[in-house]
């Protein structure tokens, strides 16, 4: 079967668009098509008489993630697939970009990133770009409104705790680790400590979760504060912060709520929330944050996308361990670091891992970052596979691992040679590679010997 690429480079108001058969030659010009309904139909038009000269012929479409701008035509390709066979890929603009840096080309118009995308298609592109998914199209825009308003309400949180020191330095306590609501209501009435010291304690204990003995401490330390701006323009921005940080508190819940309801029949989101854990929410953001996992090669491709994968200097004989490289997608960090201390508690895989790292001496966030990792290969693995999670895995494993072990041959059989002419790190390294033992880093064994360690 006849392959025919076709790059389109999507501009605001139009796309142009190229054709590339399997020779590599350009085919017509098809030029620069309007998002009308009239543009849209020359291009079914045109499209149509290739499928008619040529067939019988498959079509691969790459758009490239213009913003949004490329949601209209990703439509209307995907509906092409009833009158002919076609593919769409939505492609990452940087890694075509980078593509074509290799031949030196430094010309840039819409006709020539046409034409680039359809070249970019016919080389093979990469595994991470991937079909697109009209299903979660409008699931993904919600998400991201909702992130957008979970910035500004960090913005304004942010705002109100550089505020609180100089209005209410006596809360600063307990806004360490964040807002509580019960904060947030007492700021709404009393704004200030000068407002806070001439309330009742009987009248300040109708909030919920402060009790009478706490009213009368906020009293009493609000009339002994330092504070130094009581005045009413402080307690005007204070009242707007708080009233807007509650507001959008509750506006994000719902968003939040609406999203995972629309999503509640997707199998891959029923799978994740399996995981002890990881709830519905955090599972509706992996799933938007991958897509489809299929365009990850391994699991550890995944824990990069997530930025959560070790950077590492080495050079010669030094080694210097670097911590994450932080390259991936914020989001699915931001979004795993709760439920990971929830699996901590919860989850027994992830508790046992944290306990032998915490024994081996690492320091707590560490730990931590390293759970991460460990859910994201657990999530990789259950989401690849199709199947919820099962906490008694690891332990079958196990005992098939060590069932083969048994007829493998000896590893002290295979040590490797050292006879090259290398340092001394190096032969260690070796050494430890051909016959792995307790102590010596999993880098240091190799990775043949680190999974065979591991199966123990």
């Amino acid at each position: 079967m006849k392959v025919i690429y076709i790059g389109g480079d999507v501009s605001k108001g139009y796309v142009d668009v190229a054709f590339l058969n399997q020779s590599m030659t350009f085919l017509q010009e098809a030029g620069r098509f309007d998002d009308t309904a009239i543009g849209q139909s020359q291009l079914r038009d045109r499209i149509l008489k290739l499928k008619e000269k040529h067939d019988p012929v498959q079509f691969v479409v790459g758009l490239e993630a213009s913003g949004g701008l490329e949601r209209n035509w990703l439509k209307f390709f995907r509906e092409m697939k009833t009158l002919c066979d076609i593919k769409v890929f939505l492609l990452n603009p940087l890694a075509v970009r980078k593509f074509f840096e290799r031949n030196l080309r430094r010309n840039k118009t819409d006709r020539i990133s046409a034409r680039n995308i359809a070249e970019y298609l016919f080389s093979g592109g990469r595994r991470k770009d991937f079909e697109y998914e009209p299903q979660i199209q409008g699931a993904r825009t919600l998400y991201g409104c909702i992130d957008a308003a979970i910035g500004r309400r960090v913005q304004m949180q942010t705002q109100l705790q550089s505020l609180l020191p100089t209005v209410q330095p006596e809360l600063v306590q307990y806004c360490r680790e964040g807002i509580p609501d019960w904060i947030l209501n007492l700021l709404t009435i009393y704004p200030t400590a000068a407002q806070l010291a001439k309330a009742r304690a009987k009248s300040v204990c109708k909030i919920n979760s402060i009790t009478a003995s706490r009213a009368a401490r906020l009293i009493q330390a609000a009339k002994q504060s330092v504070a130094s701006q009581i005045d009413e323009s402080s307690a005007e921005t204070v009242s707007f912060l708080t009233s807007e940080i509650k507001q959008q508190n509750q506006k994000i819940a719902d968003l939040q709520k609406s999203l995972t309801k629309s999503l509640k029949d997707d199998p891959a989101i029923k799978i994740i929330d399996s995981i002890k854990g990881l709830g519905v929410w955090t599972a509706t953001v992996l799933r938007l944050e991958y897509g489809n996992i299929e365009r990850f090669y391994s699991a550890e491709a995944a824990v990069a996308y997530s930025g959560l994968d070790p950077r590492i200097d080495q050079s010669g004989d030094e080694l210097h361990n670097c911590g994450i490289s932080r390259a991936g997608r914020i989001r699915i960090r931001a979004a795993l670091y709760m439920p990971t201390l929830a699996a901590i508690r919860f989850n027994p895989i992830i508790r046992e891992f944290y306990k032998r790292l915490i024994a081996a001496g690492k320091p707590k966030k560490v730990a931590i970052v390293a759970c991460m990792r460990k859910l994201i290969h657990i999530v990789y693995a259950c989401w690849i596979t199709g199947r919820p999670f099962n906490p008694n895995h690891q332990q079958q494993h196990a005992k098939k691992a060590e069932k083969q072990k048994t007829s493998m041959q000896p590893l002290a059989n295979i040590i490797a040679s050292v006879t090259a002419p290398v340092s001394r790190k190096e032969a260690k390294r070796r050494k430890a590679a051909a016959m792995p033992q307790k102590g010596i880093s999993p880098l240091m064994r190799g990775l043949s010997a680190a999974s065979n360690n591991n199966s123990k």
